[in-house]
């Protein structure tokens, strides 16, 4: 691999591994929407997109005779693709950094609060009241759950509501012990200071595969 492709690889992902950190870190969980997860998790992998099947794109571009202009053509379709896969998203919650016995004693309490008919099974729960269903989704890989809505009718005001009322009762939650930030920490700046070190390293090298990739 040449520097200027482990760089266009590593970046996105280091910067990711990064704000994982500082999500884990916190001294309180953190709530996110599905699609702005799904974004960041597309932009992660977008360095690895281009040195993977997007290779064959420079000999298309150029047999077009587009040059510059197919790579924003290529932008384009990037983003038309993610923007139709994150419109197809079942409306989801992403908590991070909190335990899931954590995260449903405070759904619990919120419920209440939202919904009095709110009433839990396994680990789904509807709250007829509010409009809204969903069930919890556990990550084994870390401390992550997502709250996945459940049917077609889901209220987009109750789902609102839910998450304003979530979102306030999380910085109420005991805080979580903080141990997987450091792994994070570890990888994205290792990640980083391999990136700084190529730039440093293998500028002029880089600087020409990258002026090759907009001109042909």
């Amino acid at each position: 691999m040449t520097p200027f492709y482990f760089v266009v690889a590593s970046l996105p992902f280091a910067l990711y591994l990064t704000a994982l950190a500082w999500l884990h870190g916190r001294r309180r969980p953190t709530l996110v929407t599905g699609r702005r997860d799904g974004l960041a998790l597309a932009l992660a992998t977008v360095g690895a997109l281009f040195i993977g099947p997007l290779q064959i794109l420079p000999d298309l571009s150029a047999w077009i005779a587009w040059g510059a202009s197919a790579w924003i053509l290529v932008a384009l379709f990037f983003v038309l693709v993610l923007t139709a896969c994150l419109a197809r998203l079942r409306p989801r919650f992403v908590v991070y950094n909190t335990t899931l016995d954590t995260l449903r004693k405070t759904i619990s309490r919120v419920a209440i609060e939202l919904d009095v008919d709110a009433r839990w099974s396994g680990d789904a729960m509807n709250m007829p009241g509010l409009g809204v269903q969903f069930y919890l989704d556990d990550s084994p890989l870390g401390r992550v759950t997502s709250i996945v809505s459940i049917g077609r009718e889901t209220s987009v005001s109750g789902w609102k509501r839910l998450r304003d009322a979530l979102d306030a009762g999380l910085a109420a939650a005991p805080p979580p012990p903080r141990r997987l930030w450091l792994l994070f920490a570890t990888i994205g700046v290792a990640l980083l200071t391999a990136d700084v070190w190529c730039f440093a390293r293998f500028y002029d090298q880089i600087a020409e595969s990258a002026s090759f990739y907009l001109s042909v």
